[in-house]
């Protein structure tokens, strides 16, 4: 089994941010990245999070425009994955650790993928969406339009914890950050990972003591799971990788480039 980041680009935050508080240089607006992760495993390419909507600064609502989201050097999720010599229909299964703009918004380019995401996050956000309740939220609506004109191959995640493939499992941490959150604990030659999305922003915020995210729907769902992402992580020596920790992310870079993940 084999592990990828993607470096799908960047998040320019205000000063004012809910995420980070030490984001670089003074005088620079905070950044924090916007990547995914390829799974080579015994049944296929498995994608983890889908990262923002190419298109996403001509179609988001204007407050959302006023957070810039600018593509990395190589592009966004596909021109990432055609440097590693992958098509978008080889993609065998896309994992969403949820449904936020920075998460799901290159969905669209997977329809033959068959697409996991947490049950509870799916139909909370399909609700709102068929309410026109989208407006205002991380949760964006041309996110859902193109998916629904895609015909995602949606798998709604009931359970708490599902092998997707050899080496491969997802949790299922429920409630906190958003509706419903997944991760994936993998195991490769290099080492296992547990990779918790925004479940957990930061190493900052992980903690011991847990620090709340600044964005956060169910804030005792969120301390219940960054609690229980401490657990699994301890019981599998897994390295905890974070939603938008820039720090850990060029580590990350850095050991992806060397083959070491």
């Amino acid at each position: 089994m084999k592990l990828h980041l993607l470096d799908n680009g960047i998040l320019v935050l205000g000063s004012e941010n809910p995420v980070i508080r030490d984001g670089g240089k003074e005088g620079e607006a905070p950044k924090i990245p916007v990547h995914s992760f390829l799974l080579e495993t015994s049944v296929g390419y498995i994608l983890f999070d889908c990262a923002c909507d190419d298109q996403g600064m001509e179609v988001w609502p204007q407050w959302l425009r006023e957070t810039p989201y600018v593509a990395g050097e190589g592009g966004t999720v596909v021109e990432r994955l055609a440097e590693l010599g992958v098509r978008p229909e080889e993609v065998r299964c896309v994992v969403l650790s949820h449904m936020h703009v920075d998460h799901m918004g290159c969905v669209k380019y997977f329809p033959r993928a068959r697409t996991l995401v947490s049950a509870q996050e799916f139909i909370a956000v399909m609700r709102e969406y068929s309410l026109n309740q989208l407006d205002g939220t991380f949760h964006v609506k041309t996110d859902v339009d193109n998916a629904l004109r895609a015909e995602t191959q949606w798998q709604l995640v009931y359970e708490d914890c599902l092998p997707l493939a050899e080496d491969v499992t997802v949790y299922n941490f429920g409630a906190g950050h958003s509706y419903g959150m997944l991760g994936l604990l993998v195991r490769t030659e290099h080492g296992r990972y547990l990779l918790a999305a925004d479940a957990v922003y930061s190493r900052a915020h992980y903690g011991p003591p847990a620090r709340m995210a600044g964005v956060c729907g169910d804030e005792a769902g969120y301390y219940r799971t960054v609690e229980r992402i401490r657990k699994i992580a301890e019981e599998n020596q897994a390295e905890v990788l974070f939603g938008h920790d820039m720090e850990q992310f060029r580590t990350l870079a850095e050991r992806d480039a060397q083959g070491k993940l």
